[in-house]
């Protein structure tokens, strides 16, 4: 019983780090449900919108031959760079966060489908 005990605890005391972590597969899936539709994950032409390749660690706006909203051109401007934290919180409601974008995805609300389509994009291979 006592053993029970400290294992549930231990589980309980990792979750929230684990939760942060996000699940790729899951985040495929939702990729493939909101994004896929204007987002190539893969290096190639792209549909709608720029392929999501490498995304965290560059700048906003950074892939050539797309026309971005010049709401994204300002926050280049200033240096935007792609973190997973600003990542998150552009998913939860994306034309929040950059008034003035142009997507007409109205975002994810549950921080578990932020974290999981992090952890996908994540798992791509880099490229353009």
């Amino acid at each position: 019983m006592r053993f029970t005990a400290l294992a549930l605890f231990a589980a309980l005391l990792a979750m929230p780090a684990f939760a942060e972590d996000g699940d790729p597969e899951q985040g495929a899936v939702t990729f493939k449900r909101f994004c896929k539709q204007c987002h190539e994950p893969f290096p190639g032409d792209p549909l709608a919108a720029p392929n999501l390749n490498g995304i965290i660690g560059k700048p906003i706006a950074a892939a050539e031959n797309y026309r971005y909203s010049d709401a994204f051109i300002a926050k280049r401007e200033e240096g935007f760079i792609w973190t997973e934290q600003n990542l998150r919180d552009f998913l939860r409601a994306p034309r929040e966060y950059i008034p003035g974008s142009i997507m007409v995805f109205a975002g994810l609300k549950r921080l578990s489908h932020r974290n999981d389509m992090i952890a996908y994009l994540k798992s791509l291979p880099a490229g353009d």
